[in-house]
């Protein structure tokens, strides 16, 4: 056996060579494969040489490797390897490489070569990969070989030439002789390389190269910035989240520490994902006996590449590799998965700091109280069956059933720890780039005045998403403020839906170029009416902000877009109720007795502000709004309070503001509050049942926004006087008889 010619191939880069990459190519001096493969791979690999021997009178054939190497088959692979070893050994001289930078990879017949002469190598190869062949040549293979390099194997499940039987028996000898060896069985597959099985040896190969300078990073400490960071991580089985392998179920002992770190994370909004080469049905069953399969979300167990199924995992999830920790034993795999992610963490499982950063990741995460197991999962429902539909995208969506619900104004404070944390955790979709300061968001949200936001929740027939996209901006310039959504909504067109909303309230919105959504509600997406029947309950419950429905409703805050946040400051919220528009009272609404309607708790809190404006009340009615019909509505809402036992405190309006001529013109004049004002104080002072706020009597002219609207810190004062209030109010006012509905 002789090499007669070769072809080389020389760095992408143009710079001197640091690894050298064989392809043999053996009894098929026609075969393109080699060079394919070699050409697919330089683009990747741009400081590799590849070169593609050719070599001759090598005669093992499948059939003789699968029935036993016979004599003249020995001799062959010893000849083979000799001439090998001479023409390497040439590519060694050349170049200044040595056997840590040399790289074999057989096809075939080749890879019967490969094997038998890598891995009788006293120094370790880089790595052997092996395409659709067998091994042959030993006898006793633990005892025979010399190194033990990484070793990648990928076979078609349809290959009729080197049956899979073959591939299983070879995977198996390796593994029992403590080669690391890797698999990519290939489904559908007959005797040949698809791109995917060229990939994945390029991955793998990448990961092998790299790994002969991971050791250095094993002392690396990831910062807290880092531990804050992370989404997501990413965990491999035997060795890592347990002692042993699947191989041997019964001898594997649970990391305790580290599935309990699991938990916390979960509940802190952290998700753990799986990539394990082991057989699915196995581990699944292994981790349900446990009672670990439900902790888990994008499961990614089968013999494949970890780079690659690493990289379809998080693109699945729709993440950023930055924002993902992967957590292996073995070095191969993280160096794998770090040449196809740069930007991926990994924690090498056998360190000593492993734990202890599982720990700091813990801790960083510890102030979110917010499980996402299960808008994950809906979302891994989602990929798996968009995978396997036959039609267009858009199509798929239509089969979806996505709604989404738009809250805004008062509303807002229920959810504004979620909000801030979607717009500090969110990169890809943080179309802004901005960021709050922890515990800001709700006096951002509570000054409806000065600017206004939009939050939406969505859900579908794979489950709920919860709220996953926020925008905001200021009300007098209309420039954008935020905007930012989940990545677990991408490509779903909820983006677009957000922005139509909000240029709905802002003809004029200031959209900066950079944001690539078009205002428009796609035809699959049905939008929701967050006050209507069941959503807003739903949403409630769902986000764990309040139990609605099912509470104590003692008291009512009717500010409009204020009482959200004199509810929040008051610490009132477990027994409130809050109105906000659409979703009101009124003193308009007495004159058509809809008020009769509504559910009225034993306390309410009124603000007169909410009834100063044109646009509240009939058109034809307004010329006597302020000669006496306001007082008659005032009047009969007052009787309605007595007749049923109620108690009411009404805060009056800023008197030392003067309207803008922003308010002037929608009816919000000195004369119409000076009114108001006046008939509230009578009233007070003929009914027992209401009590006056003053806000004039502690409260400076610049603590307003405007002359209906207060701000934080006037917010903040006024809610610890109704807090003050409610709690001097007596206890028989709560009993069951008392709080009539009317």
């Amino acid at each position: 056996m002789k090499i007669s010619f070769d072809t080389k191939l020389m760095p992408f880069d143009g710079c001197d060579p640091q690894l050298a990459v064989i392809l043999i190519n053996a009894a098929r001096p026609g075969d393109p494969t080699p060079r394919l493969l070699a050409e697919r791979w330089r683009g990747h690999l741009s400081k590799a040489l590849f070169a593609l021997p050719q070599v001759e009178n090598h005669q093992l054939s499948a059939g003789a490797a699968q029935a036993g190497a016979s004599y003249r088959a020995a001799v062959e692979l010893g000849l083979g390897a000799t001439a090998l070893e001479d023409y390497i050994a040439q590519i060694r001289d050349e170049y200044g490489l040595d056997n840590s930078q040399i790289a074999v990879v057989g096809y075939a017949e080749g890879m019967t070569l490969a094997l038998y002469y890598g891995l009788k190598q006293t120094q370790s190869l880089c790595a052997i990969i092996g395409f659709s062949g067998d091994m042959a040549g030993f006898a006793d293979l633990r005892s025979e070989i010399s190194s033990r390099p990484p070793v990648l194997l990928v076979h078609g499940e349809k290959d009729d030439v080197v049956l899979p039987g073959t591939f299983l028996n070879n995977y198996s000898r390796l593994s029992e002789a403590d080669v690391p060896v890797t698999a990519c069985f290939r489904p559908g597959l007959d005797h040949q390389v698809d791109d995917l099985g060229a990939d994945s040896a390029m991955f793998f190969l990448q990961g092998a190269h790299g790994a002969r300078g991971i050791r250095p990073l094993k002392k690396k400490t990831i910062n807290e910035d880092v531990a804050k960071s992370i989404k997501l991580v990413i965990w491999d089985l035997d060795e890592t989240l347990w002692q042993g392998t699947l191989d041997d179920a019964d001898a594997i002992t649970l990391h305790e520490s580290r599935v309990e770190a699991i938990r916390r994370l979960n509940s802190s909004g952290v998700v753990s994902a799986i990539c394990s080469k082991n057989d699915f049905e196995t581990a699944r069953k292994k981790l349900e006996s446990l009672g670990l399969w439900d902790e888990f979300v994008f499961p990614r167990i089968a013999f494949v590449p970890k780079g690659a199924a690493i990289q379809a995992l998080i693109s699945d999830m729709q993440l950023k590799p930055k924002n993902c920790l992967f957590i292996d034993d073995n070095d191969i795999n993280l160096a794998e998965a770090k040449a196809v992610l740069p930007d991926l963490h990994t924690l090498d499982a056998k360190d000593e700091m492993c734990d202890a950063f599982l720990a700091r990741l813990v801790d960083a995460h510890a102030g979110v109280n917010k499980s996402r197991v299960e808008e994950y999962r809906s979302l891994q429902n989602r990929v798996t069956e968009s995978q396997t539909f036959e039609g267009s995208r858009e199509s798929f969506l239509h089969t979806c059933d996505i709604h989404v619900a738009i809250a805004t104004s008062s509303d807002l404070i229920d959810f504004a720890p979620r909000i801030e944390e979607l717009i500090n955790r969110t990169n890809q979709l943080n179309y802004l780039k901005t960021r709050v300061e922890p515990g800001s968001m709700v006096n951002y949200v509570a000054e409806a005045s000065l600017r206004e936001g939009f939050a939406l929740f969505a859900w579908d027939k794979f489950g709920y998403h919860g709220l996953v996209g926020f925008i905001s901006a200021e009300t007098e310039t209309e420039s954008m403020q935020h905007m930012a959504f989940s990545c677990r909504i991408m490509h779903m067109g909820i983006e677009n839906v957000l922005l139509e909303r909000a240029f709905q309230r802002f003809r004029n919105l200031q959209v900066p170029d950079s944001v690539p959504v078009k205002p428009e509600i796609p035809a699959w997406i049905t939008v929701e009416n967050f006050n209507a029947p069941g959503i807003r309950e739903r949403i409630l419950a769902e986000e764990k902000s309040i139990a609605a429905g099912n509470r104590d409703i003692r008291i009512r805050f009717m500010a409009n877009c204020q009482s959200g946040i004199f509810c929040h400051y008051a610490g009132l919220r477990d027994v409130a109720e809050i109105d906000s528009m659409p979703r009101v009272f009124m003193m308009p609404h007495v004159l058509n007795k809809s008020y009769l309607q509504q559910h009225f708790p034993p306390a309410l809190v009124y603000y007169i502000g909410t009834d100063f404006y044109n646009i509240m009340w009939p058109p034809e009615l307004l010329g006597i709004l302020d000669k006496g019909l306001y007082e008659v509505c005032a009047t009969e809402f007052c009787e309605y309070l007595k007749a049923n036992g109620n108690r009411m405190l009404l805060i009056t309006s800023p008197s030392g503001v003067e309207p803008s001529d922003f308010l002037v013109i929608r009816g919000v004049t000195k004369e119409r509050m000076e009114a108001m004002s006046a008939v509230w104080r009578k009233l007070a002072a003929s009914y027992d049942c209401i009590d006056l706020m003053d806000v004039d009597s502690f409260l400076s002219p610049d603590l307003a926004a405007d002359s209906t609207h207060f701000r934080v810190e006037a917010s903040r004062e006024i809610a610890g006087r109704i807090a003050d209030w409610y709690k001097a109010l007596p206890s028989t006012l709560f009993e069951p008889q008392l709080a009539l509905a009317g």
